[in-house]
This record gives structure tokens, sequence and C-alpha cells, in this order.
């Protein structure tokens, strides 16, 4: 009997183990330190230099910005690992209480990150927070002031980086002033359009009651990685950087290819020059990589390797692929689907896959919202965010039912008018701008 006990424990210490819960810490929160304090006047003179019409993005509370450094689980399950976040604090009224906005930002392969008004992604929580939100920014694992490295377009670590950052913000928000609600909104662009639909489906896995998904509405993401977006690996390519930072990431998460040298499946002189942006100093930018790069991205590979992706259906690299998609599966809370139809660098046709496979699954609660015909991936993404704000809003003030309407009339004007100019821009210039 007792050594039936005994294995039995031995047995579970395993389990425990394998899930990541082996010694979790006591505390998620490592630390949190107060950065800056905006009032709503140092707010509307950053909306006033960005010409944010506050009619379309309101100013209605000074906002506390802290950095935070959190606990989370590795992916080998046993390691515990420090990220790092920023979290908005909007300065509400003495028992009001705040829904919680969790925001996914775009593809970086930099270490660090600054905090900063001049950023477009970190002004979208600030936004957010001005009109009353508690605005969350995960930096993923590995970016920012975050242990390790990053691992691109990875959906449980995406997902892992906002579960526990929200866990650790739980620990926080007496300290910092703030009462929250029970409504928790997800969204992102581009690489956080990803994170954020791996976010939301691993909260309703986890189903910790504390944390229930309210809506999300990821924005332009790479959800069909071996369909539709796999398609762009295979043609003329504005960013060619994502395939090298794909196989380096998934061979750090699962050695998808048989060598102890990820630079050697690339052909020269990429074999040498990449490691010079993905070894442990990463000070440059995706930009400077892409100047480097081969217009095709397939072309930077080994021949024979391209050769397994195409022919072999059992290529280890496609299967892992495969498991990260975000296409098949079935999400309780509603969902809204942001894209254009211009998007040049994320395949619309993402978007309309998971729509046609999850209505096909029996889900109503899904809505596509093609943002414009013609605008491409970083011009599309402003109208994507006041889109993504408005459906937000919606089940802010109306609860469970809200009234699934477009933008109010005088709203929905103002913000035709804007995009028509920005399009009109954009046929002329063909300078996709603005956002990463």
């Amino acid at each position: 009997m007792i050594r039936q006990t005994l294995a039995l424990f031995v047995i579970l210490l395993c389990m425990s183990t394998a899930n990541g819960q082996k010694n979790p810490p006591d505390h998620f929160l490592v630390s949190s330190t107060l950065i800056k304090q905006h009032t709503k006047a140092t707010i509307s003179a950053i909306w006033k230099k960005n010409h944010i019409p506050k009619a379309i993005l309101p100013v209605r509370n000074d906002v506390d910005v802290y950095e935070i450094i959190y606990k989370a689980p590795w992916i080998d399950s046993t390691t515990w690992i420090n990220c790092s976040g920023i979290v908005y604090v909007p300065k509400l009224k003495k028992g009001k209480k705040a829904s919680t906005f969790m925001f996914g930002h775009g593809t970086e392969i930099r270490k660090g990150r600054s905090i900063s008004d001049d950023d477009s992604q970190q002004g979208i929580c600030l936004g957010f927070a001005a009109d009353g939100y508690f605005a969350l920014y995960p930096d993923y694992y590995g970016i920012g002031k975050g242990d390790g490295n990053h691992l691109y377009q990875h959906a449980w670590s995406e997902g892992m980086a906002f579960i526990y950052m929200r866990k650790a913000v739980e620990e926080m928000k007496a300290q910092v002033g703030v009462e929250t609600n029970d409504q928790l909104f997800l969204t992102g662009y581009s690489q956080g359009g990803h994170a954020s639909f791996a976010a939301h489906k691993y909260f309703e896995e986890v189903k910790d009651p504390r944390f229930k998904v309210t809506a999300s509405s990821p924005m332009s993401g790479a959800y069909d990685m071996t369909g539709e977006q796999a398609k762009y690996m295979f043609q003329k390519y504005p960013r060619p950087f994502y395939l090298p930072y794909l196989l380096i990431s998934y061979q750090e998460a699962y050695k998808v290819i048989n060598t102890d040298n990820i630079y050697s499946i690339f052909k020269s002189p990429f074999d040498t020059l990449l490691p010079g942006f993905f070894g442990e100093v990463r000070a440059k930018s995706y930009g400077d990589l892409d100047r480097i790069m081969p217009p095709i991205p397939k072309d930077i590979v080994k021949d024979e390797l391209v050769e397994q992706f195409v022919n072999n259906p059992q290529f280890n690299f496609l299967l892992r692929l495969r498991e990260n998609n975000l296409t098949n599966w079935k999400p309780e809370a509603p969902v809204q689907l942001c894209f254009c139809n211009g998007d040049r660098e994320v395949n619309y046709k993402n978007s309309e896959v998971v729509y046609n496979n999850m209505t096909a699954m029996g889900k109503k609660d899904i809505k596509l919202n093609n943002l414009s015909p013609k605008l491409d991936h970083n011009t599309c993404a402003a109208f994507a965010v006041l889109a993504t704000k408005y459906f937000f809003d919606r089940y802010r003030k109306h609860g469970k039912n809200p009234k699934m309407k477009d933008l109010p009339p005088f709203k929905k004007f103002l913000v035709g008018i804007i995009k028509k100019k920005i399009e009109k821009d954009y046929e002329k210039t063909g300078s996709d701008h603005a956002y990463r």
C-alpha cells in the first residue's frame, strides 16, 4: 500500500510538472513601477499633436502608467520566467469600476522597449484608459524586459503572456487605486491579432472564474499559417523576415529541424548574417532585416527544406505550424474579426477562414468586419482599432446582449471622411505608414 501511494505521488508530481504547475510562485507580480502620470490636459495635447478627434476617442480620465515585471511558465513546463508589460490605470471616480482591456502589439524583433507617448500602439492603450478602461499591454515572452528569446507566432506562449499578466495585475489593483468589474476584452493588431485570439482560446481553456472573456476583436492576424498566410512565403512579399523569424522561434520551441545550428538551414550569406539579428543582442529592427532579405521569403531557405514543406505533410515544421493555427476552435465569447482587403502583409483571407470554420461549427456571435477594400496593413490599423473600441463599448454599456449596430451616425460620418482621405493618399503615394 505504501509503495502504491508513493507511486501515485510520483505520477501526480510528474503530471504537475508536465502542465507547468510545478512550484508556482507565491505571487506572480514581481515589481510595478510608476513611469508617468498623464492628466486629461496632457492626453488632449497628444491627441492634438496626432490629429485624433476627441469626438472619436474621448478623453475622460487622467491615466497613470506603470511598468510591471511578472512571472509566467516557460515552455519547458518546469521553469518560471520574468515577463514585462505596461499597465494604464484610469483615475476613475470613487466607487466606479473599470472594464479590463488587453492589447497585443505587432511584430518586434528587438529585445528592448521604452515607454513613449510617440508609440502608436502604446497610444491605443492610453486612449482606452482615457475613456475608462483598465488597459494592459503585455510584451510577450522574451520581448521588453522579459527573460529568454521571443517565440514568434507561438500561440501557447502568447496566451500565457496575457493570462499571467492578468493574474499579476490582480495583485496590484489595490495599491494603484483601481477597481475592476468582471468584463475582459481582448484585442491586438498583426501578430497581436494572433496573440489576442490565442489568449481568448487559452483563457477559456483555463476556466478561471475571475477572468472570463467578455468579447475579443482580433485585428489583421495570421491565424491560418499553414493555409492562406503560407502562400505569401512563395511570392514577392513586403515583410520577408517573417519566415526566418518563424523558423528560428519554432526551432527553440520544438526543435523542428534536426540540427544543432538553426542558421545552417539558410542559404549563404544569410547563414552568417541572421545571427546578428536573432542572437543575444537584438538591437536591430525588422526594417533593417528586410533590407538584406530576398523579395521572396522561401529563397532564403535551402531548397531541400522548401521541398519538404511543399511535399511532405509530416514535415515537423509544418505540423508545428498547424498546431499554432487558430482556425479550428469554437470560442464561447463573441468575436469580431477586423481586416482590410488591401492588406499585403497579412492576407485578409486569414479572417475569412476563421469565420467560415467557426460558423460551420455553429458559432453565431462572430462578425467579419472589412474596414476598407483598398487600405494596406498599416493604413488599415487605425480604423480597425476604432471599430474594436465601438464593438467593446457596446458590451461595456449594454452587457451580454448589446445592440449590434455600427458606429453612431455622426461618428460614422466623421470616420468615413477621414477614411476617404487616407484611401486617396494611399492610392496616390502607395505609402503604407503609421503602424507596425
